[in-house]
């Protein structure tokens, strides 16, 4: 895809989880790429609602980077 967007004149993004994912997508070639995803938000949401009404023991600690 990376090469089909550039002989096209297109820049080729990619969303990722993490900082470090983003880098090396970026060293493969991708023009740019996000450091954050639906999935990862609502993870974190998930987490910070389990907080707030007391239950983040019951729902793991599954908050995303």
């Amino acid at each position: 895809m990376r090469e089909a967007a550039a002989a096209a004149g297109v820049a080729a993004g990619i969303h990722t989880d993490s900082g470090e994912q983003a880098t090396q997508r970026l060293t493969e070639g991708f023009t740019f790429a996000t450091v954050a995803s639906d999935l990862v938000h609502l993870a974190q949401a998930t987490a910070h609602l389990a907080t707030a009404s007391g239950t983040a023991s019951a729902a793991g600690s599954t908050t995303g980077s």
